[in-house]
């Protein structure tokens, strides 16, 4: 099990850390795993409070690698 899913588990009760299936962890182990950043050649981040809402703004670029695309 990766080192992020096991400090999320460290962090619950013993009882309830105990009570996942392994269909369950792989499950957790799979959304930490996607918790990465791929590098853009832009990659524009922004935020723009209102007096009534915070907005934010991602602008990225780069070269297409996804399979099928």
């Amino acid at each position: 099990m990766s080192d992020p899913v096991n400090r999320f588990l460290a962090r619950l009760p013993a009882d309830l850390a105990g009570s996942f299936s392994p269909a369950q962890l792989a499950a957790i182990s799979l959304h930490f795993g996607m918790r990465h950043r791929v590098d853009h050649a832009i990659d524009w981040r922004a935020r723009i409070g209102l007096p009534f809402a915070k907005f934010y703004f991602v602008f990225l670029a780069g070269r297409e690698n996804r399979w099928g695309a």
